[in-house]
């Protein structure tokens, strides 16, 4: 029995050692992305685009960056596609996507 309960902790050790995880950076990038798709998800078909870019320009002051920025790290995560994963997934769950 105790050789059973030690294979299996090392298979999982070994199962989850090479999964990327989320850091504070993701963790955030994750909360400005949700709260961008629910602004935008609030926008009237007839909504003028001065106050369309107040609106968005509003998220990204409240999480402390800006587009650029933001735009900047969407980019950067083309270069890592697991971590990419992790992170939409993460958004998707958060969105109720299954």
């Amino acid at each position: 029995m105790k050789q059973f309960i030690f294979v299996l902790s090392v298979l999982f050790v070994i199962a989850c050692n090479g999964k990327p995880t989320l850091n504070s950076t993701d963790t955030e990038y994750i909360r400005t992305t949700l709260d961008l798709l629910r602004t935008r998800a609030n926008f009237l078909p007839p909504e003028d685009s001065m106050s369309i870019k107040l609106s968005l320009d509003s998220v990204y002051r409240r999480h402390h960056t800006s587009s650029a920025e933001y735009q900047a790290q969407t980019v950067s995560l083309s270069k890592d596609p697991d971590r990419t994963g992790v992170i939409f997934a993460a958004i998707n769950d958060s969105i109720g996507k299954r």
